[in-house]
């Protein structure tokens, strides 16, 4: 009972399409998740509900990890708008408030919720590259008290 020389050459192309696809998908690819509106969702992200969830996830990042690997052992998800026009798109990882110093060598993410427009901070997850050319950030450390705020006019969206 072995395979004929079609069912060879079928497996083989199935096999290899499998691996050509994973290339093309990415290799951390983050659910998307219909929202009637992308500003509703994000408030939703930077409620206390969803950092009490990303406290439960942060354990689950470690260091040395990429950003894009924190991304998805913190769950986040790419909130499609309903409408369908296929600008309304955004991700959104549930208690992320702000990117803060991204400097030429370290970036800090604030994590925490937003209550009546006012910011509290719970932890932070520090970021640092060895060069300023590349693209190479990594964890260097989780920071549970710290002392930095989100700036007025800051990043608060994910790349």
């Amino acid at each position: 009972m072995g395979i004929g020389r079609n069912g060879s050459v079928k497996l083989l192309a199935c096999a290899l399409a499998v691996i050509a696809m994973q290339g093309c998908m990415g290799r951390y690819a983050l659910d998307r998740k219909p929202v009637k509106q992308l500003s509703e969702a994000e408030q939703r992200s930077r409620g206390r509900g969803a950092f009490e969830h990303a406290r439960e996830k942060v354990r689950e990042v470690r260091e040395g990890m990429s950003p894009p690997e924190v991304q998805a052992a913190m769950g986040t998800v790419i909130a499609v708008e309903e409408n369908g026009d296929g600008h309304g798109q955004r991700k959104l990882m549930d208690g992320f408030l702000c990117k803060v110093g991204p400097v030429p060598l370290k970036e800090r993410w604030l994590f925490g919720y937003d209550e009546g427009n006012v910011q509290l901070i719970g932890f932070a997850i520090e970021f640092v590259r060895k060069d300023a050319g590349d693209d190479n950030w990594r964890v260097k450390r989780l920071d549970r008290t710290p002392s930095d705020d989100c700036p007025v006019v800051g990043d608060t969206h994910l790349d």
